[in-house]
């Protein structure tokens, strides 16, 4: 079963690197923040290519909540509070609710101020499901801030 999940995780990271090596650097910035795919990249894409790069962090999240589920030795205590805080069903009902394309739109919006260009997709993409989980707006403001300050003066990998 492991082999599989691996072959399964290997596939989407070599399918998401093929998609992606089609872009071209941008003129006016780095395309990468800490060995990351940033802001830049992302305005690169193509729609086809964006939904790929989605589909494939969905997919390793839900392939990591099927892990700890499976594999590590969560007391049936914390497990149950866990299903009973929602958080697995939330992440569910997000991809369902949102589709891809919601959650695509938004990243599109996001990376549209261009001081939010160097973070990396990947962070763009968990800061936007908080939104769209309905976080408290206190949260998303402070998780913002603290996104832009560590990615502020970080120097961006030239590809």
């Amino acid at each position: 079963m492991k082999i599989r999940i691996v072959q399964t995780c290997s596939f989407i990271l070599v399918l998401i690197f093929c998609t992606l090596a089609t872009a071209q650097t941008a003129e006016n910035g780095s395309t990468f923040t800490d060995q990351l795919f940033n802001g830049h990249m992302w305005q690169l894409l193509n729609d086809s290519q964006k939904t790929t790069h989605i589909t494939g962090i969905q997919e390793g999240i839900q392939l990591c909540l099927s892990q700890i589920k499976r594999d590590l030795l969560i007391p049936p205590e914390l497990m149950k509070s866990m299903q009973e805080s929602g958080v697995f069903e939330r992440r569910r009902l997000l991809f369902s609710m949102q589709g891809v394309s919601g959650i695509s739109n938004r990243i599109d919006v996001f990376y549209r101020n261009a001081d939010h260009l160097s973070i990396p997709i990947v962070e763009a993409y968990r800061h936007v499901t908080l939104i769209l989980n309905f976080s408290d707006p206190q949260e998303v403001a402070d998780d913002l801030a603290r996104l832009k300050l560590r990615y502020k003066n970080k120097r961006a990998i030239m590809h």
